[in-house]
């Protein structure tokens, strides 16, 4: 079987000259596709099998879409960001009161612009790229991931600290992250009706699911080049990601076609993306598709996206019916923790 390290679930990864003017200046007019889900959603017959072939399509294809009938009530999503710019507003001082600390492998609080350590890790795929340019305050579930494994005490240890005087804050984003986890969840029978697995197949899996939330706050860019981004080349780990934006543009994808595509900001949707997760299940049908993010526009960029992946203690083993005598396997097994930790390593 062929060891973790002799097979990278990001795929391809090139930082030439021509490579990074792509990632830089996007092309493309390849479409992201729409994926409308409120048949399945509200059990119409045929629902899950339709919305599963258009699933495993996207996943083979592109890698991301937009994410219609998702049922998310767009008051409670207005709600969310007009909490991270009150939050992002604070003075400096207050939000770097806020820790960023890791419990059990997930991290939340508060990373001020340009303090990731990305550019050395398995996070980013080109090499030399500078810090984000980007500030975050992150949250995670409440009793944490860990999975079935976890002890009593591990339940207890706190996951999330809040700032003070923010009335609101914490209810809002705490309704956010839960109605997120119950659409991963609705995800997971269409996952696997789209692998011939039976629906229920991912359940055991996601016991305590990994929930990571950030609210992502971009200052304007000067200029584009020299390996600046908001947030430099990468691809996500979790098995997928809701990602809500607001307003401006940003975000570029990297197409079929190994061009690059600027993302639009389409009103009523959330932009969703698999992740390194799905490749490894998949034994590499599906995809995990590369993106960045560069702020050019002049004025402040806002979004927030939501990392959806199985419990910490899950075994992940390429799945049964992605393997063939002329297929083999070419993933050991290993935990999503253990997947994690690989993630944030050293490159």
């Amino acid at each position: 079987m062929v060891e973790l390290k002799t097979q990278d679930i990001r795929g391809e990864i090139r930082d030439d000259d021509e490579s990074i003017r792509l990632m830089d200046y996007p092309d493309s007019t390849e479409e992201i596709p729409t994926f409308d889900i409120a048949a399945y959603l509200n059990g119409e017959p045929g629902g899950r099998e339709r919305a599963a072939a258009k699933l495993r399509e996207i996943s083979t294809t592109v890698g991301f879409f937009y994410l219609k009938g998702h049922g998310i009530p767009p008051d409670l999503i207005e709600s969310v960001f007009a909490q991270s710019r009150r939050f992002h507003a604070l003075p400096i001082e207050t939000k770097k009161a806020l820790p960023y600390f890791d419990v059990g492998g997930f991290k939340s609080g508060y990373q001020p612009c340009q303090e990731d350590d990305y550019q050395h890790t398995n996070v980013n795929i080109i090499s030399s790229a500078k810090p984000n340019l980007v500030a975050k305050f992150g949250i995670n579930r409440e009793g944490g991931s860990g999975g079935l494994s976890m002890t009593e005490a591990d339940r207890q240890v706190r996951v999330n600290i809040w700032p003070d005087n923010l009335p609101g804050f914490k209810e809002t984003l705490l309704a956010y992250h839960a109605s997120i986890e119950s659409l991963g969840r609705r995800f997971l029978p269409l996952w696997a009706t789209s692998l011939g697995l039976p629906s229920d197949y991912f359940d055991r899996f996601f016991a305590t699911p990994h929930l990571t939330m950030n609210l992502l706050h971009y200052p304007p860019q000067k200029q584009i080049g020299e390996r600046q981004y908001g947030f430099a080349p990468h691809t996500d780990n979790s098995l997928m990601t809701f990602l809500v934006q607001h307003e401006v543009p940003g975000l570029a994808v990297r197409m079929p076609s190994g061009h690059w595509r600027a993302v639009d900001v389409v009103p009523g949707t959330l932009l969703v993306n698999t992740g390194n997760l799905i490749v490894r299940w998949t034994n590499n049908q599906y995809l995990s598709t590369k993106h960045r993010v560069i702020n050019a526009n002049g004025v402040e960029r806002y979004s927030i996206p939501v990392f959806f992946g199985p419990s910490s203690d899950a075994l992940i083993e390429v799945l049964p019916t992605c393997v063939t005598p002329a297929r083999p396997a070419l993933y050991e097994p290993i935990t999503y923790g253990k997947l994690r930790e690989w993630y944030y390593s050293p490159r």
